[in-house]
């Protein structure tokens, strides 16, 4: 058994442990990804603002880029509003509530690297402070960089980044929409 699968295992099991302590019903619906390079490398997402590219990093946060592949191949993300902006800052979405709360049912645990928050980065939101100590990301709930941002590295699990079409994405404000997406597997 490889050392990358052993992780995992380790990290799935402790994550079960975890929801069972806090008596959540944290089950993921999908099966995690025995090989990440079966996992999608990129996709395209097309906004009320214009279509941007994304890369994904299957090798850093494997079960992060599957739940991504998931929602994306139930259609959840479509329609879905960018609820959150702070300018020069970040821009995100994936709540289906639209306030900042919502979700798929389930959290993730957390597959922190070393890749740093630069404009484009991609990185799953979570709840911070004590009402998260264990530091799960949110199920869909994601943000992208509008620029550096050094003090979150290792604070949250990046999963992807903006290869082209940045411009759409600085132009993305709250209320703006998904419209669709494809995942690549080239």
């Amino acid at each position: 058994m490889g050392s990358w699968l052993i992780k995992k295992v380790f990290l799935v099991l402790s994550f079960c442990f975890l929801c069972v302590q806090s008596k959540a019903s944290n089950v993921l619906p999908f099966e995690l990804p025995v090989n990440p390079a079966k996992l999608p490398h990129s996709a395209s997402v097309d906004t009320t603002k214009g279509l941007f590219k994304i890369k994904f990093y299957p090798d850093k946060a494997p079960l992060h880029v599957r739940n991504f592949e998931y929602l994306v191949s139930k259609g959840f993300y479509t329609g879905i509003d960018f609820h959150l902006y702070q300018e020069g800052y970040i821009i995100q979405t994936g709540d289906p509530k639209g306030n900042g709360k919502g979700g798929p049912g389930y959290n993730l645990p957390p597959e922190f690297s070393d890749v740093k928050h630069y404009e484009g980065t991609i990185s799953m939101a979570r709840a911070m402070g004590e009402s998260n100590p264990e530091r799960l990301s949110s199920g869909s709930q994601f943000f992208i960089c509008l620029r550096r941002a050094n003090h979150l590295d290792g604070m949250f699990t990046t999963f992807a980044e903006v290869i082209s079409g940045m411009d759409n994405v600085r132009r993305l404000r709250i209320g703006d929409k998904i419209l669709s997406m494809e995942l690549g597997y080239e």
